[in-house]
């Protein structure tokens, strides 16, 4: 385990973003940072990974920061039910890029809708 690793370990957010960046990192290092008051950039390099999980889409999504939801939205993996709830959480609220992502989830939304066929409501 090398110096950033251990850094990481013991809550230094900036080496965890480093380490993140890595191609390959160790299970208990990528956990170690997913805490529920995780620094901004932490979670952004959490969702970044290519190997995201379904676990690490539902830590995200915790967090009322329009930027990350934004990224649990476009993830592929991402659940329509939770779209939903994001379009729900974000409606109403007038800063711009709360805006920006009630919108966006209802093109995530629509689209989920067209390309299943099923209209009757979804969206």
């Amino acid at each position: 385990m090398d110096q950033y690793e251990t850094r990481a370990l013991n809550g230094d957010w900036k080496a965890a973003c480093t380490v993140l960046s890595r191609t390959s990192v160790r299970p208990e290092v990528l956990e170690a940072p997913m805490t529920p008051d995780a620094h901004l950039e932490v979670v952004l390099g959490v969702l970044g990974r290519p190997g995201v999980t379904p676990e690490h889409l539902a830590w995200a999504a915790t967090f009322d920061n329009a930027q990350i939801l934004g990224r649990v939205v476009s993830n592929p993996k991402t659940p329509m039910s939770l779209v939903r709830d994001f379009r729900e959480r974000s409606d109403g609220r007038p800063e711009d890029i709360w805006v920006h992502l009630t919108t966006y989830c209802g093109r995530v939304l629509a689209r989920s809708a067209s390309e299943s066929g099923l209209h009757g409501g979804l969206i």
